[in-house]
């Protein structure tokens, strides 16, 4: 979702669209209809086009933010009426979870404006459709598209289990239309984990600025775009400021949410001035919003009919699965899954936005957790030692030893040590000690653990081996006896070929799909490694996980080196694959 600036209308131009509105209105026989006759663009059933109440209030205020253009270049999103709108009411509403022990985020009483009681999710949501019916090239075409790959909608609904029920409930006490339920599928493919190119991340897909204004906190602990309960509220609650910054229209509203009022505002003033309709499918607008509302109104026409298109939809039971758990302060991930009884990767299902091992220590404190071990969740949790809800390791600092070797050795980020110890510097002395965070011992288990989860939803593609170690492994054993360098081995599990294995411990042999090192063996035996830098990275870090210099890292980054490194950025790395 983008904002613009919008630009400025001469007076005289603004009064002559005036007075074309206000003959329009009373229907002049000399006015210019304002209704299309592209075949493209058909009318709902049963709906004028140049009905449109709203108009005159539309341009009232097109011309009201005309005078309040920000002329000195400052961010569209400061001066979008919508964005202040939707932040003013998320401020006014308590979003954080109340201190009570477990606060379930479903209605328990069926609605009114649903009597009908329906066993699955996907029955229910086209009963709540509110969208008129459209007969449109565009979707159409979405709609082939979709049926094309209705294993992709399959795998879809996998992953909307976890979140549809909620969802759908939300807009359903909104009484918003069932279609919206649905957004996320055109948004993220369901996937909490998506990340565009304009970095907009999570089901509902919120760049950073916007989710900064609607109370998303976004830290090295957290990414509330993620957060499945807060981000749905924000989403939903700019969707109901749209529509009512647009006078109902739906469509407008949809655009308006892919991208930015002030480019549909933009659009509407150009077809006002030239005498055309202002409905969605008349605009003047980017080719992806041209796309968008059709992809929602076709995968909804496709769910509605998915039996008769023999499409196959992961069973959603209508009824609550999770609910929101408070838990006062931070805690380890790995020790709220054995306090629920359920896996690592479960509990970072049902809440992505926790980034590391244990929630953010400054909040938000509050867990998504199946309801039915919700009861026995809260019950343990208030009787755990409060020190035991975040497990540390107390290490001696050494001499010669830096913050990187420490990282390295317990598998933790700089960043990490630098925020459990309050350092504001990489300056540390011999002789003094460092809390390492460390969950059932290695902390880096439920990081690793994490990153695979994430790599789970985004490639759902890939293909990986696991490798458990054994007595007498070495890093340099294990690597010969897949065939690839003992440093690439070390490298793909975020580890240095000098660490010590321990027995049990999981390793990742190759990524041939989409991996996070991308391997290219020359002839040469020098093999040439594509590192994406995570967080925490340094040039010195990454010098010394692959034993090379940092001035030879710079040499051969040197066209894309920047002042400062950024998670997800690659950089290319030169390694002897010869035995050492």
């Amino acid at each position: 979702m983008f904002t613009f600036m919008f630009k400025n209308i001469m007076l005289k131009q603004t009064l002559a669209l005036v007075l074309l509105l206000s003959l329009s209105i009373s229907g002049c026989s000399t006015t210019q209809n304002l209704t299309t006759t592209d075949s493209d663009n058909k009318s709902p059933q049963g709906q004028d086009n140049s009905e449109h109440n709203f108009l005159s209030d539309i341009l009232k205020k097109l011309q009201g933010e005309d005078k309040d253009d920000d002329l000195e270049g400052n961010l569209a999103i400061d001066a979008d009426p919508v964005i202040k709108s939707t932040q003013e009411v998320l401020e006014s509403k308590t979003q954080n979870v109340p201190p009570t022990t477990s606060m379930p985020i479903e209605n328990e009483k069926e609605s009114e404006s649903s009597p009908i009681v329906f066993n699955n999710v996907w029955q229910r949501i086209p009963a709540m459709y509110q969208l008129a019916t459209f007969d449109n090239n565009r979707i159409d075409q979405q709609e082939k598209w979709f049926l094309k790959h209705k294993k992709h909608i399959n795998t879809i609904s996998q992953r909307a289990k976890p979140y549809l029920y909620f969802i759908t409930e939300e807009v359903n006490k909104r009484n918003m239309p069932g279609e919206i339920a649905l957004l996320p599928i055109i948004e993220s493919s369901f996937n909490p984990y998506a990340y565009s190119r304009m970095k907009a991340s999570g089901l509902w897909q919120f760049v950073p600025a916007t989710g900064k204004h609607f109370g998303l906190k976004q830290n090295w602990w957290y990414d509330g775009r993620r957060d499945i309960y807060l981000s749905t509220l924000a989403a939903l609650t700019y969707l109901e400021q749209l529509n009512k910054y647009y006078e109902g229209d739906w469509l407008l509203s949809l655009a308006a949410y892919n991208a930015g009022s002030g480019t549909i505002n933009r659009a509407i003033k150009k077809n006002l001035k030239q005498g055309k309709a202002i409905d969605y499918w008349s605009l003047p607008l980017p080719k992806e919003t041209k796309k968008y509302v059709p992809k929602l109104l076709a995968i909804a026409r496709i769910i509605k009919n998915h039996q008769q298109h023999e499409i196959s939809l992961a069973e959603i039971k209508n009824q609550p699965t999770l609910t929101l758990v408070n838990t006062q302060s931070q805690i380890q991930l790995s020790v709220a899954a054995k306090l629920l009884g359920i896996s690592l990767d479960k509990i970072r299902a049902y809440n992505p936005a926790f980034k590391q091992w244990a929630t953010d220590p400054n909040g938000p404190h509050h867990l998504m957790v199946p309801i039915e071990q919700s009861l026995q969740f809260t019950t343990k949790l208030a009787s755990l030692d409060p020190q035991k809800r975040v497990q540390w390791q107390r290490h001696k600092i050494r001499s010669g030893e830096s913050l990187s070797v420490i990282a390295r050795h317990y598998r933790v980020s700089i960043k990490a040590l630098k925020s459990a110890n309050n350092l504001t510097s990489y300056r540390i002395r011999a002789g003094k000690y460092l809390m390492i965070p460390s969950g059932d011992g290695h902390i880096n288990q439920s990081y690793v653990s994490h990153v695979q989860q994430k790599k789970k939803y985004t490639h759902s593609k890939q293909s990986k081996r696991i490798y458990t170690v054994r007595k007498g492994d070495s890093f340099w054993k294990i690597a010969r006896k897949f065939n690839i360098s003992h440093k690439t081995l070390a490298a793909l599990n975020h580890l240095s070929s000098g660490d010590t294995l321990s027995i049990g411990q999981k390793l990742i042999i190759n990524h041939t799909n989409n991996s996070h090192l991308v391997q290219s063996i020359s002839k040469n035996s020098v093999q040439t490694i594509h590192y994406e830098v995570i967080s925490g990275d340094s040039l010195y870090s990454i010098s010394k996980q692959f034993n090379v210099s940092v001035t030879e890292l710079k040499r051969w980054n040197h066209s894309s080196l920047k002042k400062y490194l950024k998670p997800g950025q690659v950089l290319k790395v030169l390694i002897n694959n010869k035995p050492s």
